[in-house]
């Protein structure tokens, strides 16, 4: 008889450890040798006597059936399969010959794994069990004494050990396969008596029965019957004590459900229960209703209807009625333990907010008499005030022994009591434990009796973190975070004060408008960490030179402004700015080791009556943008109204002006034509933007195109500018019957706008003009101050088929490295090495390499700024192709570039290039006639 352990959690797929797999072969290599001992010591089937095969095949059909069918017994949270293994393997010994034993067991083996489903790994494993445990009983016992004639006591006993032996190692082999896969040893040990009385038990009866069968062979007829009723018996007495077992964890899950006192702690209990009792790997609570195979009972959670469901039993193992009834009650422990969790947290939290209210208020609260003596101090008072003895740190009133309240507390309680009002304060002193003050907020309100006062509570607070985030927000709100000096909100307050002043006492103030030169290229070049340091060694330089009493504060970006309150007239404020000019020329070596030298311009401007403080720092401005005009570089310049005093407003009235002419369509667009060099042929064109204004007639863009592109106005400007030029280049090719290529200038601004995409594909689509016929040209600048998004912006437009140059090459601050990752078609030679390629072997140089680099990465050069003869040799000389200037002909309006292009075109002067001459020209741009 055997106990063969199986787990309730089955059917999930377990990846077996080396252990577990050297144990498996094992057990089928023993097996196997067993198997094959047996055969060599008896190799002729043919000595079986008739009887033998009989009783054999009883034996085997019991054996097969108590596998297929076992005995299922439950103890704790598993289920144990129980077989008569001993019992049929003494009959066996008794009377078979060993080899028809183990091919009895080892047959009756494998159909029960059949049956059973078992897979390949776990039926090679039990199969060897039983070979090898049958075959070292075997040995024992006819190593002892072999069974012939009349069975004795010897052979007896000695069958009797072998089915000890067999019992020894078939529980060592399923131990060891268990232990290896994780299962501890007190698994095995904590049962092993049990185990030997069953082992016992099986031996006996099959001793007895193996004798009876030895003396009438019909009494093979009886084993069936009996082997029946005792596995009747052990069922029985194994549901009894499951029964029991259940009961008494149903009390212990009470015990322990109503104990937790929290949710949490009770619904574990309940679902661990559940697993446990139920032998159900899996349990939870849901709002969904049982699915098909699920045991599912009704339970209350937090007045909310829920299902305890457990589910994945074995498939032999279905749940029964008493499952259910069991499931049910443990529903119930549940919604009865949750409702006194409940209840047990509402009061335990009602209990701990009265009791911090009371007790443990983080408000410091001191009760006083109406005779000036303490009679509550809680905690935190006693933590936070000096009180004149250590002894009054306690939460009961204080009676015996009290003590007079300080004058701080005693002050506020006497007047409270003297009003019968709350008296309130929120930024107060009170004496600390330390010996010195703390600021508090507090409140004093009188305690009324009898319609008399009869004293008075102080309820206060420490405001230290309080103050200190006020001066905090005040520091943040008032001084740069970067240089630690004023910002423009300070600045401003303070420049408006001392002109509030200046109106009583006719005093004069001045301000010094500073800005760094050229800061923007430290930045690029060097970075913007390197960048701020460069800036705060700035500010210190400067407030090193002023003034105590004179305000430094940083106005934004590399912008600085000094207020010289009350100075005595200008040369006081030129005094400062030189120093100002001389401290920022001395070299300032930064923490990140880079030694620089800070180039300044700076406008100075003084206080007038009438003036606000906006109408001063303009002037300032001003002033300033009038020294860096000048070229910077440590040059002052005093604000002058009658040079200067138009320049502001001109300003803003240039932008307000550029508003409306973009409203009014003062815009226009003039067309500066590409000719080759070698038949003089018009490639293509250049748009540029022009304003004619209504009053002062056509200005020039230097005027206008800083002043948008500081204002955003280079938008809507650069999206007319496209706009007409797609059309312009319509009309020629439905006039003409030639395609001719356009270039647009991009500004920064358009270059960096998320919709530049869908603006170019809109003007393509509404003029249905071809992609390949518009060019974008970009400065170095542009694609240097964001290498990676510049990078991405051209390529979607490459993708939209729109071409791209590089305008003003040789005059940025780009690498070669860099401009062949990036998909330009053309580039321009800057106007600057142009004018000298005729005189100057620099220039001649510097543009003869341009183009041999446009000719290796294959795109076009273009010269532009062409306006000589000379320059023109020296450029086809060099090898250029197409040329740009007044030479060939000066920016013409709409009208005159449609003559000359008619001109030019026209049948009886010129016939239009050919694709492949100008392809050649312009490195693949198509300008053909259609």
């Amino acid at each position: 008889m055997e106990l063969t352990r199986a787990r309730a959690s089955r059917g999930r797929a377990v990846k077996l450890p080396r252990a577990t797999w050297a144990v498996v072969t094992a057990s089928v290599v023993g097996g196997a040798v067993a198997l094959l001992v047996a055969v060599a010591k008896q190799p002729v089937p043919g000595h079986v006597r008739e009887g033998q095969w009989v009783v054999a095949a009883a034996i085997g059909v019991l054996a097969l059936g108590s596998w297929v069918w076992p005995v299922v017994v439950y103890r704790g949270g598993e289920s144990e399969a129980l077989s008569m293994d001993e019992a049929f393997f003494v009959i066996l010994a008794l009377l078979v010959p060993p080899l028809v034993t183990l091919g009895t067991l080892g047959v009756a083996t494998v159909l029960a794994q059949a049956g059973r489903r078992r897979s390949a790994v776990k039926s090679a494993f039990n199969v060897g069990q039983v070979l090898i445990a049958a075959g070292a009983g075997l040995a024992v016992s006819r190593g002892i004494a072999v069974p012939a004639g009349s069975l004795g006591a010897g052979q007896v006993a000695a069958v009797t050990l072998g089915a000890g032996t067999y019992f020894v190692i078939n529980t060592f082999l399923v131990a060891t396969v268990l232990v290896s896969m994780g299962t501890p040893w007190r698994e095995f040990t904590s049962d092993l008596r049990l185990q030997v009385s069953l082992a016992g038990a099986g031996a006996l009866a099959g001793v007895v029965l193996g004798l009876a069968i030895r003396a009438h062979l019909w009494a093979v007829a009886l084993a069936i019957p009996g082997l029946v009723l005792e596995r009747l018996l052990i069922s029985a007495r194994f549901a009894a004590l499951y029964d029991r077992a259940r009961m008494a964890g149903l009390y212990e899950v009470t015990l322990e459900a109503n104990r937790a006192l929290r949710q949490e702690a009770v619904l574990e209990t309940i679902l661990g229960a559940v697993r446990r009792l139920l032998r159900s790997p899996e349990a939870a609570l849901t709002s969904a209703g049982p699915a098909l195979g699920q045991l599912a009972a009704p339970m209350t959670v937090a007045d909310r209807p829920e299902w305890l469901v457990a589910s994945g039993r074995r498939r032999d193992e279905p749940f029964d009625d008493a499952d259910r009834g069991l499931l049910r009650a443990l529903a119930a422990v549940g919604s009865g333990a949750l409702s006194n969790a409940e209840l047990f947290q509402q009061v335990r939290l009602e209990r701990e907010r009265l009791s911090s209210i009371t007790l443990n208020i983080g408000e410091g609260v001191c009760a006083i008499a109406a005779d000036g003596k303490l009679t509550f101090v809680n905690r935190a008072a006693a933590d936070m005030i000096e009180l004149p003895s250590l002894d009054i740190t306690v939460d009961d009133p204080v009676t015996d022994g009290a003590l007079m309240a300080p004058s701080f507390l005693l002050v506020p309680a006497r007047e409270a009591m003297r009003t019968g009002r709350a008296i309130r304060e929120d930024d107060a002193r009170f004496r600390g434990k330390n010996g010195g003050t703390i600021p508090v907020a507090y409140t004093a309100s009188a305690v009324m009796s009898d319609g008399a006062p009869s004293g008075a509570v102080i309820a206060f607070r420490d405001i230290t973190e309080r103050k200190a985030f006020e001066d905090e927000l005040h520091h943040h709100a008032f001084y740069d975070s970067l240089t630690g000096l004023a910002n423009r909100r300070l600045l401003v307050e303070r420049l408006e004060q001392a002109l509030r002043r200046s109106a009583l006492d006719r005093k004069t103030h001045a301000l010094i408008f500073v800005d760094v030169d050229r800061f923007k290229s430290i930045n690029d070049s060097l970075g913007h960490v390197t960048g701020d340091e460069f800036l705060v060694a700035i500010g210190a330089r400067m407030k090193s030179v002023i003034r105590s009493r004179d305000l430094l504060a940083r106005f934004g970006g590399d912008e600085f402004v000094v207020l010289l309150e009350d100075v005595a007239g200008v040369e006081v404020a030129i005094a400062a700015a030189r120093r100002i000019c001389a401290a920022a020329e001395q070299p300032m070596v930064l923490p990140d080791g880079y030694e620089l030298v800070a180039g300044v311009s700076v406008g100075i401007a003084l206080t007038e009556p009438g003036k606000t403080a906006d109408d001063v720092l303009r002037n300032a401005d001003v002033a300033m943008y009038e020294a860096k005009a000048k070229g910077g570089g440590g040059i002052y310049r005093v604000f002058d109204k009658a040079s200067m005093g138009t320049r502001s407003s001109e300003r803003l009235q240039a932008e307000a002006d550029l508003r409306k002419g973009l409203e009014r369509d003062e815009l226009e667009v003039h067309y500066q034509p590409f000719y080759s060099l070698d038949g003089r042929h018009i490639l293509g064109a250049e748009a540029l933007v022009r304003w004619r204004h209504p009053t002062k007639g056509l200005i020039s863009p230097l005027r206008f195109i800083p002043m948008a592109e500081e204002t955003g106005l280079i938008l809507p400007v650069g999206r007319y500018v496209l706009d007409k030029a797609c059309r312009q280049v319509r009309a020629i090719r439905d006039r003409l019957n030639v395609d001719m290529p356009i270039s647009v200038n991009l500004s920064p601004r358009q270059f960096a706008e998320s919709g530049l995409l869908s603006q170019v594909a809109e003007a393509l689509d509404a003029t249905g003009l071809p992609s390949e016929l518009l060019m974008f040209e970009i400065t170095e600048t542009m694609v240097m101050e964001d290498l990676s998004g510049a990078r991405e912006v051209m390529k979607k437009l490459n993708r939209l088929g729109v071409r791209l140059a590089i305008d003003d090459f040789g005059t940025g601050h780009s690498s070669l490295a860099y401009l062949k990752q990036f998909p330009v078609h053309e580039v321009k030679v800057d106007r600057i090495f142009v004018q000298g390629v005729a005189e100057s072997p620099v220039d001649s140089a510097i543009v003869r390499a341009v183009i041999d680099l446009a000719n290796a990465m294959g795109i076009a050069a273009v010269a532009e700024g062409v306006e000589t003869e000379s320059q023109v040799a020296e450029l086809k000389m060099l090898g250029c192709q197409v040329a740009q200037g007044y030479y060939f002909s000066e920016p013409l309006c709409a009208e005159r570039f449609d003559e000359l292009l008619t001109r030019h075109f026209a049948a009886a002067g010129r016939a239009a290039p050919g694709t492949a001459e100008l392809a050649a020209a312009l490195a693949g741009v198509a300008v053909a006639a259609r």
